[in-house]
C-alpha cells in the first residue's frame, strides 16, 4: 500500500466519522441553578438552647444556593405543647417557609388533620395555608372546604366555601 493511499483512507475515514457521527448537545438548566448538595434518605435537626424544635426528613434532597428541595418530605414541629405532623411527596423551603406540593398531609397529637395538594407554611409565623380543596378531621368531624388558614399558635382556623359535618357531645 502507498503512502498516498494510505492518507487517502484516511482522509475519506475522518470525512466519514464528521459527517456520520455529530457531537453530542449539551444543554444547560435554564434555571441556572445548580444543586451544591444532594443527598438520600436523610434527617437534619433543628436544635436550639430549648432542645430539638423541628425535624425535617425525606427519601430525596437537594440544597441550592436560596432553597431547598425534599421528596416525600416529613416535617416535625415541637415549638408548641403539641408535636404537629407535615408531610408532603414534594417540599421547596425558602428561608422559613415551606411550599408543599401533591398529597399533603397534617397531623397534630389531638387528633386534628388536614389533607389537600397545596399548603404553604412559614415556620416563623407558624400560620398554614392551603388555597385550594383540603379535607379538615378531628375525631368524627369532618370538615370540607378551599382556602385554609390556620394559625398554628392561636389554634384559630379559617376557611371559605365549608361543608361540614360537626358532631356536638350532648351533656348529661
Amino acid at each position: 500500500m502507498k503512502i498516498t493511499h494510505f492518507f487517502v483512507l484516511l482522509s475519506l475515514f475522518c470525512v466519514a466519522i464528521f459527517t456520520f457521527l455529530k457531537p453530542a448537545d449539551y444543554t444547560q438548566a435554564n434555571s441556572g441553578e445548580v444543586a451544591q448538595l444532594e443527598i438520600e434518605d436523610f434527617t437534619l435537626f433543628e436544635i436550639t438552647k430549648a432542645g430539638v424544635e423541628s425535624v425535617v426528613s425525606g427519601t430525596s434532597g437537594r440544597q441550592f444556593a436560596t432553597f431547598y428541595e425534599v421528596e416525600n418530605a416529613h416535617y416535625i414541629e415541637n415549638k408548641n405543647n403539641m408535636s404537629e405532623h407535615l408531610y408532603a411527596d414534594k417540599g421547596k423551603f425558602e428561608g422559613d417557609v415551606a411550599y408543599l406540593d401533591r398529597n399533603v398531609r397534617y397531623f397534630r397529637e389531638d387528633g386534628l388533620s388536614f389533607e389537600g395538594d397545596h399548603a404553604v407554611y412559614d415556620t416563623k409565623k407558624e400560620k398554614l395555608y392551603v388555597p385550594e380543596r383540603f379535607t379538615l378531621t378531628q375525631n368524627e368531624n369532618v370538615v370540607y372546604g378551599k382556602e385554609l388558614h390556620y394559625d398554628v399558635k392561636n389554634g384559630q382556623i379559617q376557611a371559605s366555601h365549608i361543608d361540614a359535618s360537626y358532631y356536638i357531645q350532648e351533656k348529661k
